[in-house]
Formats: structure tokens, sequence, C-alpha cells
């Protein structure tokens, strides 16, 4: 299952070193020789700093610039004037910290270039005192006031850029803080309060499996894919869908490498700053249509482990759409829903929204008041009974948020039934767990379902050609090859984790079979992350799937898109499934290390509709 990020946020987007809270290579730009370590505290902040501003801001700026060692000891002095209980001090360090921070900023501006060292210096000055900074609450909001008026609007937008994916590195610098920075530094387009608005019942999520695509969304950081790698993918989604608009979420790195094509690509280019938002916009937020018919975010209350920061991604979408998006989706607004949601966790049709038992669990833990699914008492009908009991109630709230019934994609345990069977339904249920549901179940026009099948996984390996099987392990940099690939692949589809799965899916196919739609199925297969050749301490697989995909009618006609495998055989039989389903199937360049992840394309893009 996509969600929490193996390793946590923080290890895996590479940003503020834990110890110290900071980026790391501040601090050592600080500590010049442990000078930040072994200054000498000044006799008192009024005496120490005020020998500091008998410079003109000018004349300190130059002198650091000739005499960097003498950083540490100035802000350590200014700082404490800065936080000091005598008014009158602290009114004046301020006004005179924000001089010297502008200062230095328009004499590298007049320079006309800048080192990483520049930029971090600079930070420094605007910081004050970083590790301070990182450690005291008040030092910190004292300084976040000043942060807005610390740059000289006349400096160029490269080096702005700069300080800003410097400053988002810092801990403590939360997103309503970068905001407020990136406005005041004409950044933003535009405050996300201005456009929040209550919750209120009338939104309108389109039909996923008919209406037509008109803009897509994606979030695509530097951390995580190659210039070459989004080049390609939004090449290729562009040739797919000439008029459809393309929205890109991304950092200042991968944003600058992108810039050359953006024309060529119409693509809207956002600016995160560094920001570590995951690749997978799908989950914490749902484009849908405000009661007057534009354009409204509604992001979701519940956080993900390891993905805490995706809070605001739906925010910073708002912050960032550039005024001709903006004025076709009619000023878009957002609000926070009233219950959990995972949108990978859920399919809509004009009449339902499908789920599963897993789609609700957070909320049904909550109605239950635990943090853990109680397995132990599925063996009683009184343990059963209650599980299920709460996840009806909070299939009907979600239901309510849809605006249309949540039907389940499988068969719930009937109260009064024998308790046998009522136990071995929870035991098949159960091997669903863990797993997205738009990886393994698809929904097409006209009642058609297409199932993951890892019976047709196995299938698949048993016929596969070497050359496929070499095709797999260049695409994922697998370290296995030929036979010992073979086996090891052909085990993981027998491993006891894949036989719960597959019943799982059995279970699917028959229930959607019995409420009248008609089943086809699709190859699946697990990669354990221990082929991968550096799997990074990822543990558990990955999905190869064919499900993950996104659907539309355009032209009249069903069609869908979705990453290619790298495995050619099981494109065809992909491809040939969905011909018989009515729908055209166009597979893309893959975002590996999403994929690796368990973010297939549904995944890694969100989406406006054309309105029903």
């Amino acid at each position: 299952m996509k969600g929490e990020i193996p390793g946590g946020g923080s290890a895996l987007y590479g940003r503020h070193s834990p110890a110290w809270g900071f980026n790391p290579r501040l601090i050592a730009l600080l500590l010049l020789g442990g000078l930040l370590a072994a200054a000498a505290p000044a006799p008192s902040p009024g005496d120490a700093a005020r020998a500091w501003m008998e410079q003109p801001p000018a004349a300190l700026v130059a002198r650091l610039e000739r005499e960097p060692a003498l950083l540490p000891q100035a802000l350590d002095d200014l700082g404490r004037a800065l936080a000091s209980e005598d008014a009158a001090l602290a009114r004046d360090a301020e006004s005179y910290l924000l001089q010297c921070a502008r200062e230095r900023g328009r004499t590298l501006a007049r320079k006309g270039t800048w080192s990483s060292s520049d930029v971090q210096g600079l930070l420094a000055l605007q910081l004050v005192d970083p590790e301070r900074f990182a450690t005291d609450g008040a030092f910190r909001e004292r300084v976040l006031g000043m942060l807005p008026r610390a740059l000289d609007p006349s400096v160029p937008v490269g080096l702005r850029d700069d300080l800003l994916l410097e400053l988002n590195q810092i801990r403590g610098v939360d997103f309503a803080a970068s905001e407020e920075v990136e406005r005041a530094w004409g950044a933003a387009a535009r405050r996300s309060s201005e456009r929040r608005v209550p919750y209120a019942p009338g939104l309108r999520f389109e039909d996923e499996a008919e209406n037509p695509l008109t803009a897509s969304v994606y979030s695509l950081p530097s951390f995580f894919f190659s210039a070459t790698e989004a080049d390609a993918f939004l090449s290729a989604v562009r040739q797919a869908a000439p008029g459809r608009a393309l929205v890109v979420l991304t950092d200042l790195p991968l944003r600058r490498a992108l810039e050359p094509r953006a024309k060529a690509l119409s693509l809207r280019l956002l600016e995160t700053y560094g920001r570590s938002y995951s690749p997978w916009p799908r989950d914490p937020f749902s484009l849908v249509r405000a009661p007057a018919g534009g354009v409204h975010v509604l992001i979701r209350p519940n956080l993900q482990r390891g993905r805490e920061e995706d809070a605001h991604l739906g925010a910073e979408l708002i912050q960032n759409l550039p005024e001709e998006v903006d004025r076709a989706w009619g000023k878009a607004t957002w609000s926070e829903a009233p219950v959990p949601f995972h949108n990978g966790q859920v399919l809509l049709t004009r009449d339902a929204a499908w789920i599963t038992l897993h789609t609700l669990e957070p909320r049904i833990l909550a109605l239950l008041g635990t943090d853990r699914v109680p397995v132990e008492s599925f063996n009683t009908a009184e343990g059963i009974n209650r599980y299920v009991h709460a996840a009806r109630k909070a299939a009907d709230e979600l239901g309510n948020l849809y605006g249309r019934p949540a039907r389940f994609v499988h068969p719930l345990p009937e109260p009064g039934s024998p308790l046998p069977g009522r136990m071995e339904q929870m035991r098949r249920l159960g091997g669903g767990a863990g797993y997205d549901l738009d990886s393994i179940v698809t929904l097409l026009p006209g009642s058609e379902a297409l199932v993951a099948d890892l019976d047709a996984g196995r299938d698949l390996l048993a016929k596969l050609p070497a050359e496929d099987r070499e095709a797999l392990r260049r695409g994922y940099d697998l370290g296995p090859s030929g036979a010992d690939l073979a086996g090891r692949l052909d085990a993981a589809q027998r491993s006891p984790r894949a036989a719960a799965l597959d019943g799982f899916l059995d279970l699917a196919a028959e229930h959607l079979a019995a409420q009248g739609m008609r089943v086809r199925r699709l190859p699946l297969l697990l990669l354990p992350m221990d082929l991968l050749r550096d799997p990074g301490g990822l543990q558990g697989e990955f999905l190869l799937t064919w499900n993950n995909v996104v659907v539309e009618v355009r032209d009249g006609r069903a069609r869908a898109e979705g990453f290619s495998s790298l495995l050619p055989t099981g494109d065809r039989l992909a491809r040939e499934a969905f011909t018989a389903a009515g729908a055209r199937l166009d597979l893309l360049p893959p975002l590996v290390r999403s994929v690796i992840l368990n973010g297939g394309y549904r995944c890694a893009s969100n989406h406006v509709r054309v309105r029903g």
C-alpha cells in the first residue's frame, strides 16, 4: 500500500537533520572552525549588540563579507538583543537586522551571481540565530514576523527562489509561515487562506468512469524523479491529451530543468520550494465542483504517517494556480472534509462510491475507540457484528460526502448467518489489507469491471519470453537476472501473502459479478523489494498492476491512461483486456520510483473533469 513512506518523510526526502533540526549546511557555515560553539558570551546583550549597531548596516555587511569568521558572534549578540526584555533594544535590533539582511541581498544582486554559501549566509542573517530559531519557539515567532520584510523586492527572482528553497529546509518553517514569506516576497500568486471556505454539503464529485478530463495535476519532486524521466512522462501525457491543462507541482531544481520544455508542452509549473510533498496528489485531496460550478479542492482531515506534509498539498495548489487556470476554474476555493477519506481506496461511478472494508479503517477505528484493528475479536459473533456495524455507519458517512451510496466491492458478513462462514469471510477480507483499491479493481462504463488476478500473473510469468524478463530487470534495476530472477519471481507469487490477496481478489470478482457487472481479470505481479539492486531499506513488495489507471469517455469512446509496466507482454495482454471491455488503454512511460513505492498512475495524478 502506498502511503507511509519507508524510513519516514525526512530521511527519504533528504530534508532537515533530525539532530540539529535545521539545514546542516547552514550550521556548517556558521560553525566556521568551531566559532559558534566556542564564542564567548558578551557581558550584556545591550552593550554587545550596540557595539555592532554603531556601524551602518552596509558597513557591517561589507565587513562580514571580508571577515566571515565574525558572523557567528555578530548574530549571537544581535540575536540576544532581539530577544531582550528591553523593548527599545529589541526594536532597535530588529530594525538593524532587517536593514543588514536587505543590504546583503542588494549586494548579491549587484554582484549578479551567488554561490550556495552566499545564499546560506544571507539566510543565516535573516534567521538571526539559526540554532535558536530551530529550538526556541518564542524566538522563532519573532523572526518569522520579520522574514516577510527581510528581502529587498528588487533582488533577482533567482536569488529569491534559492532563498525560499533553503528556507523550507528549516525545521519550524511550516506551510503557513512559508506562505506568508512567499507572498510577501512576490513568489506566490495568493494566500491560500483567502480562498478557504467552510465545508458545506452539495459538492459534486464527477463520475470517474465517464466524465472527460479537462485538467490534470501532478506532483513531481526532484528527490523522486530526474528531469529526463519527468520530461518523458509529461511529453507522453501531452501527446495523449493535446488539449488538456497540465499542472505540475514541483520544486526548484526540477522546475528549472523543465522550464525549457514548459512552453512546448504547455505546462503550468507550480513552485513548491522544496516542501516534502509526496508524488501522489490523488490521496490527500479531491478536485470537485462547487454548487455554482467552480472547482473546489476538498482536503481530507486524516494524515498518513510519513506523509504529513501532504495535508498542505491542496492549499499549495490553490496558492500557486496561474491566473488563467484560476479563472478557468472559477476562482478555486478549498475546505476540509468532515470525515476521513483516501481517494486511492474509492472508485466513483455515477450511481455509487465503490469501496472496501479497508477504505473505512480510520473511521471504523475512531468509532470503536481503538487504534488497531481488533482481529482477535473476529472469532466471535459479537466482535464481527461490532466491526461490521461500525463499517456500515462509516460507509453511510462516506456516501454522504461523495453524494452517492457507498457500495462494497466484496460481501460483508451478515448478522445471524453461521459463525464459521462469517469468520471465513473476515479472514478472506483480511487478504486485501494494505492494498489500494484502485491498484486491484478498475470500473469502466457499461458495468464492466477489471479485477486483478494473481493466477493470470503466474500464467504470464510462466510464458514470459527471456527478453521481457530482462526488460523488467533493467526497467526496475533488479539485482537477480536470468533463471535466478525467474525463480524468485515465481516464488513471490506463491507466498502466503500472495495467497491471502488471491483469496480477496476472487471474493471481490465473485461479488461484483453477482451485482450484475461483467468481470474480466487482469494479471497482477508481486515484486519483493529485496529484488531491487539497492532496496535502500524498503521492505515488503510492490505491485506490477495494470489496474491503476484513470478512465474517461472521450469522443464517445471509453479510454484509460496508465503507466506502462515495462513488461511488453503484460502491456499487450492488458490492452487486449481493455479492448474486450470496450475501452482503449494508453500506456505512458512510468515514474519508476513512484511505482516501486506502490504509486501507480491513478495515484500519481489528480484531475478536473468536465462538469456532468
